[in-house]
């Protein structure tokens, strides 16, 4: 059965759920880094620029939102995965089927997790230009 060390906390805790959580853990934490990476390209623009482009503004939710339906995604993929099993093995024990719920959690958590903090750097941004360029809305 797959578990977490109950001994680990911390990054260490973080780490091996990420791992258990499977590949679609993946793909939200790239999502993640385009949030980031838009964001911290916004930041230099206002920064440095007088003027700013609002065109790659709206991919920081974008990428918040596709985070956060692929971990749930990840979840649906991997409870129709544990039924199969469920069903070819015919008699399985309690705790191997909440196992298996449990792990199903770590990707929609951590999609959320990334959802709500791409988006509350796409407010930040978005605030940021309104304040500074109130043409650009």
């Amino acid at each position: 059965m797959i578990e977490l060390d109950k001994a680990e906390t911390g990054l260490g805790y973080m780490v091996q759920a990420y791992r258990i959580g499977g590949p679609f853990m993946h793909w939200i934490t790239i999502f993640g880094l385009i949030a980031l990476g838009i964001t911290a390209w916004k930041v230099f623009e206002i920064v440095t620029k007088k003027q700013v482009n609002t065109k790659l503004v709206g991919l920081i939710k974008m990428s918040a939102s596709l985070a956060l339906a692929t971990g749930l995604l990840s979840q649906v993929v991997g409870i129709v995965q544990a039924l199969e099993a469920i069903k070819a093995a015919a008699d399985v024990s309690p705790e191997i089927v909440m196992g298996g719920a449990i792990v199903s959690f770590y990707a929609p958590i951590w999609g959320l997790i990334v959802f709500i903090f791409a988006l509350l750097l796409y407010y930040i941004v978005k605030e940021v230009i309104k304040a500074k360029w109130p043409e650009n809305n």
